[in-house]
């Protein structure tokens, strides 16, 4: 019996130590008439992984949709107390950390216990429910999971490390909302990289409007100028290869990179700094065209895409081929660019029968 009782306790201390917590951030309810741009709630902070040195990112996974639009059923299956519950059965702050509480719940808890005496106990915080969820579910009311086939014994930090270790490979284009860019099609949007790279990318060009500011920019003594007129401080200049402040990143050397050589590249990898925060000018690849100072490689290839199969744009046919053969966006089978019977630079079809461009 005794043996029994070990093996079943060092299963529980194995499940108590190795099961991810969950702790999300923001989970109180809010004034749905509030005019923020962008409204994050019930937010998870997870550290970076630390397998590149010297990075020390906290990272963010947050909602920026009411839950009233959700059809979140009642929990019956979980087991809920009230605090004045939790109290009488001595239960911690901590405890309720440790058991993936919402941070909002385990705070207010804290807050019941220190002003126990004075508060009427028929008051609304002596009712406040906490919902003890059992995996994989958490969250305020247990309305949430992870949708990502992963095991038990991994913590959070473990699971989207692994999640993110995916290539990214998107199939649409994400849009910068706060500029209305005409970019001619429809199918086509600007992504914030492309605002105040030195090429125009809307027709009435408010991509490039005031960005003289930033190019020419004079920075002070203590501070060193990026490529794009960006000023950061200079202790920040070759500090860390894995970690840049220039969004250019100008201001580090990138292992398997030459110097100016700023190619777009896929990512995988967690979305810290270094793979969010950056943008690969456009102007630096002279051997294709470059639609987007994205660094996503696969965001280039889809507004290729997009190009070679829109038919919204009224140009002539000798226009458009031509267009097409001096981007170099043609589709690689397509004979058009390769067999050519004119004499004439495609800048000069282009210049004759783009009267428009």
């Amino acid at each position: 019996m005794f043996v029994v009782n070990i093996f079943l306790y060092i299963i529980l201390l194995n499940f108590v130590i190795s099961s991810p917590q969950i702790n999300l951030h923001l989970t109180d309810e809010v004034n749905h008439n509030r005019s923020d741009i962008v409204f994050q709630h019930d937010c998870l902070y997870v550290l970076a992984s630390t397998e590149k040195q010297n990075i020390h990112q906290v990272l963010s996974y947050c909602l920026t949709e009411y839950s009233s639009q959700w059809n979140i059923e009642e929990n019956n299956f979980d087991q809920k107390l009230t605090f004045y519950q939790l109290y009488q059965q001595n239960i911690t702050s901590q405890q309720l950390y440790n058991w993936s509480a919402p941070m909002d719940i385990v705070e207010r808890y804290q807050f019941y216990l220190n002003h126990f005496s004075n508060l009427n106990q028929s008051s609304f915080i002596t009712t406040q429910l906490f919902y003890n969820c059992t995996l994989p579910r958490f969250g305020p009311l247990c309305q949430y999971s992870l949708d990502i086939n992963v095991s038990n014994d991994l913590s959070l930090n473990e699971i989207i490390y692994k999640f993110y270790q995916n290539l990214y490979d998107p199939i649409n284009l994400t849009c910068y909302i706060h500029l209305e860019c005409n970019r001619g099609s429809i199918s086509m949007c600007l992504d914030w990289t492309e605002i105040c790279d030195g090429i125009i990318d809307c027709y009435n060009g408010i991509d490039e409007v005031s960005c003289e500011h930033i190019q020419f920019n004079d920075c002070e003594e203590n501070e060193y100028q990026c490529a794009n007129g960006q000023c950061i401080s200079k202790i920040f200049f070759r500090d860390d290869s894995n970690s840049s402040e220039c969004l250019d990143r100008t201001d580090e050397i990138w292992k398997g990179m030459r110097k100016n050589n700023f190619l777009s590249f896929d990512i995988s990898g967690e979305p810290t700094f270094t793979m969010e925060d950056i943008i690969c000018p456009k102007r630096h690849n002279s051997f294709n065209a470059k639609l987007t100072s994205s660094c996503i490689h696969k965001r280039s290839k889809i507004l290729e895409e997009l190009l070679l199969n829109d038919n919204t744009i009224e140009v002539s046919n000798d226009c458009w081929i031509a267009a097409k053969c001096q981007l170099r966006i043609y589709d690689r089978l397509d004979p058009q660019c390769h067999i050519r019977n004119s004499t004439k630079t495609y800048i000069e079809i282009i210049n004759e029968t783009c009267p428009d461009i």
